[in-house]
């Protein structure tokens, strides 16, 4: 039988687009949402936000921090064949909890959309679906 390749386009393969992944009691940012922010790499830590005055989340904020505070949370960088990834892990079973709510934060994993924050260049946005 002759083959021929199935040609994908890069938006398709998911390299072009940020996005955040949460589950299995970790959020994960791609290499494309991490991009978004100028020298991610230089970045250590992160702090958690939420809109003020809402009742129900529909967005989290991810502040990329250089330093450490009392509610940052350290970042983690997968090595694979001795080379970072270029996306960044945050683990913290808790507090996922408290914002994602239980079943997103430890069941199987939900992609979300990610953009910048227009008003601050070291947030990205995640916007939840409803």
């Amino acid at each position: 039988m002759d083959w021929q390749t199935i040609k994908i386009p890069n938006q398709s393969r998911g390299k072009c687009t940020p996005y955040a992944s949460v589950g299995h009691d970790q959020l994960i940012l791609s290499a494309a949402a991490c991009e978004l922010i100028e020298n991610y790499e230089e970045y250590e830590f992160v702090e958690l936000l939420i809109p003020k005055n809402k009742d129900k989340i529909t967005m989290v904020g991810v502040k990329l921090c250089k330093k450490s505070s009392n509610d940052s949370i350290k970042i983690r960088r997968i090595k694979y064949k001795d080379k970072y990834s270029k996306g960044i892990v945050i683990s913290n079973k808790n507090v996922l909890a408290n914002v994602f709510g239980v079943d997103r934060a430890s069941g199987d994993v939900t992609r979300f959309p990610v953009k910048k924050d227009d008003e601050d260049d070291s947030i990205l946005v995640i916007t939840l679906n409803s």
